[in-house]
């Protein structure tokens, strides 16, 4: 880096710390007197975004990435940053201890004393020591910067660590056993796409085909079917959306969607379409080894089925990505793990996998183990969407048979490790009040002279905020069925305000602490017997009773929006809470409608379509809105009636007019005159059937 005189190492460091510069004179000549073709290089072939090693002879100093354009600096220091042709970079990282092990391991691979210093500007494109180390160099940085970038506190590890422990415990071995079956028979089924992908074979019938072709023959009848649906099982649901999102696809007719071309195409049209436009991205993500290279080529493709790409690689690289497709969630768990700039998706979910095998000290070669970190992590995922420190307050709202109870219970249970005594389920109905919910005076029981004995009271919910309060490291969750059945303003009364998010009561504060309506006789129970009455407060402060709700407390209610409109909510009641939707999820239907309760349904994607078809007609058709369609749970009663792997028009007769009709017919009541229901319902069970 000096035409004179040798720089010491840290001088280069400085220069590249202080100046955030790599550079080198603007000309010279080779020992020939004639001009050295580097700085044409330098400025001409150096692209923005290239890693470059930065050496001190043949020992390295860093590695820097190039991020700007090359210009001459006339104002130099010729004792310090000599060098007029410059390009800004930022330091990726300096050569430390353990990066002197993998160069000695490297170059011993190569029979090499050191690494090549051929000239001043060399580009990495032969098989030789230097260019290897300065590869696995690279990686090295990457991820060891991945892991300095981790947002997690310690204690916030060894929670999802604990998690993680009490998740794999609830694993029966039967359940061990058949993922372990299931991914074995994944990984060698794909084996017999990728030989063919490979090597440029892959037929149109072997990409999209009718399961009932006889040309259907490979695992799970054609690839597309394959990646999407056969291997959900083990790797996870990978649904790019339509089907029409793999460019091309055969319809039931025989002719193919061609991806802005037509509809109804010849075979003819789409093989030239599949030949041009599909084969070539397809080889291109096999063949590539290099999990970052190859996530950067699924990110920046232009074909829709992204997630169809992503299976495709995880199928290659099991421990270098997450077995989840999902944009949304991806990049949930990277902007609560990470403190990092990547912004593709692909690439997220391989920064993920890395960061979450070192946190969960997971063998990346523990297949199953793999298998179960993304269930974790996508249970994890939903637990955590639910309630957060920044909202603290849910209501899950939609047609009944969504899930609603179920999921919550499940997540719930999920976060607390099974520990019960940190959550709560109540039902509100009309009846319940602020005597039941908060405090209240009630008859306890009968004297000996007859009368009825009154005592003051907590109610469920105060009791529950002084068992939050008094453990205050851990989180609790209270959780209201049916919420809009009460009278929420007067359940509430005057604590309505403390469930503000910024009106949290913390431990050992004084602050947003309330009197409510019974205090006053609270502090004279206390006063007279401390020992005995003592547990009715939620607080004394100065001497007072005082109510609050305690910072790790959330609560979350759940209500069926076709019993009672959220219109019945205040309000005052409704912006203190985060409004969660659920709907028919189809994606569940399509997942866990199985024949006999292990076996997937041959014509489940048809049964879907007839569900999506009801429901689209009871709430446009009808007019009756979201609110009355069925859930997923009434549709998945099927697995309950059908007899065979085939859905059959009488199965949906048998489930529609023993679970549907009865319900239907009184979302109807209330709009249709009664010599019209009986002629809806005959539409509605034909187009069901069909």
């Amino acid at each position: 880096m000096h035409p004179d005189e040798r720089l010491s190492e840290q001088t280069i460091i400085e220069i590249l710390r202080k100046k955030k510069i790599i550079g080198m004179g603007s000309s010279w000549n080779n020992k020939h007197g004639n001009p050295v073709d580097d700085p044409r290089h330098f400025k001409d072939s150096v692209a923005i975004g290239d890693i470059v090693m930065v050496r001190d002879g043949t020992n390295p100093v860093a590695l820097v990435r190039v991020v700007g354009k090359s210009y001459i600096d006339n104002n130099i220091n010729p004792k310090f940053d000599w060098f007029d042709l410059r390009r800004e970079i930022e330091i990726l990282g300096l050569f430390e201890s353990e990066d002197k092990i993998l160069l000695d391991n490297i170059l011993n691979k190569y029979n090499s004393n050191h690494i090549q210093a051929p000239g001043t500007l060399t580009f990495c494109n032969n098989d030789n020591a230097t260019n290897h180390f300065i590869v696995k160099w690279h990686r090295a940085i990457q991820y060891r910067n991945l892991m300095n970038n981790i947002k997690l506190s310690t204690t916030r590890k060894d929670q999802i660590k604990a998690l993680w422990d009490n998740f794999k415990a609830g694993i029966t071995p039967e359940q061990r056993t058949l993922y372990q079956d299931g991914i074995n028979k994944t990984l060698g089924d794909w084996e017999l796409y990728k030989q063919k992908v490979t090597n440029g074979t892959l037929s149109l019938d072997e990409y999209t085909n009718v399961l009932k072709n006889t040309s259907a023959t490979l695992p799970g009848g054609y690839l597309c079917n394959f990646l999407e649906r056969t291997t959900s099982s083990v790797l996870g649901s990978s649904k790019p959306g339509n089907a029409e999102n793999f460019g091309v696809k055969l319809n039931a007719d025989g002719t193919y969607y061609v991806k802005k071309q037509s509809a109804n195409a010849s075979k003819i049209d789409a093989e030239q379409f599949f030949n041009k436009n599909i084969k070539e991205i397809l080889n291109k993500i096999v063949l590539e080894k290099d999990p970052i290279k190859k996530a950067e080529l699924v990110d920046s493709s232009s074909y829709s089925a992204k997630q169809i790409l992503m299976k495709m690689a995880v199928l290659d690289n099991l421990s270098d990505f997450l077995f989840i497709y999902s944009g949304d969630v991806i990049g949930k768990l990277y902007e609560d793990f990470i403190d990092g700039t990547t912004e593709t998706t692909f690439s997220r979910s391989h920064e993920l996998c890395k960061v979450l095998l070192s946190i969960l000290d997971i063998d990346p070669t523990d297949t199953l183990e793999l298998v179960l970190l993304s269930r974790f992590i996508w249970k994890y995922t939903k637990a955590q969407a639910i309630a957060d420190s920044n909202s603290p307050n849910v209501i899950l709202y939609g047609p009944p048979g969504t899930g609603k109870t179920y999921s919550v219970l499940n997540d719930i249970e999920f976060v607390c490790l099974g520990d019960t005594t940190r959550y709560e389920l109540l039902q509100f109905h009309p009846s319940f009040t602020y005597e039941d919910f908060i405090e209240g005076v009630k008859p306890k029981g009968v004297t000996k002279d007859g009368t009825i004995r009154f005592e003051l009271v907590n109610g469920i919910f105060k009791n529950f905020c002084i068992k939050a309060k008094l453990n205050p490291d851990k989180e609790y969750y209270f959780i209201v069925d049916e919420i809009n059945r009460a009278n929420l303003s007067a359940v509430f009364g005057e604590t309505l305000s403390l469930m503000e998010k910024g009106y949290r009561h913390e431990t050992g504060s004084n602050k947003n602490l309330i009197r409510t309506q019974y205090s006053s006789l609270v502090d004279s129970l206390i006063a007279e017997d401390i020992n005995n009455f003592g547990h009715l407060a939620y607080e004394i402060d100065n001497g007072i009773s005082k109510f609050g709700i305690p910072s790790n407390l959330y609560f979350i209610g759940m209500m069926n929006d076709v019993d009672k409109s959220i219109d019945t909510f205040d309000l005052a009641l409704r912006r203190r809470f985060k409004w969660l939707r659920k709907d028919c999820d189809y994606d569940v239907l399509d997942e866990e409608t199985l024949f006999n309760g292990k076996d997937n349904f041959e014509n489940i994607a048809d049964y879907i379509l007839s569900c999506r078809n009801l429901n689209n007609y009871i709430s446009s058709d009808l007019g009756l809105g979201r609110s009355f369609e069925f859930g997923h749970a009434f549709f998945m009663k099927i697995g309950d009636i059908a007899k065979k792997k085939n859905i059959t028009p009488g199965n949906k007769d048998v489930l529609f007019n023993l679970y549907l009709r009865p319900t239907l017919r009184e979302y109807l009541r209330s709009v249709y005159p009664e010599n019209e229901i009986d002629e809806k319902l005959q539409y509605a069970l034909n187009l069901f059937r069909a």
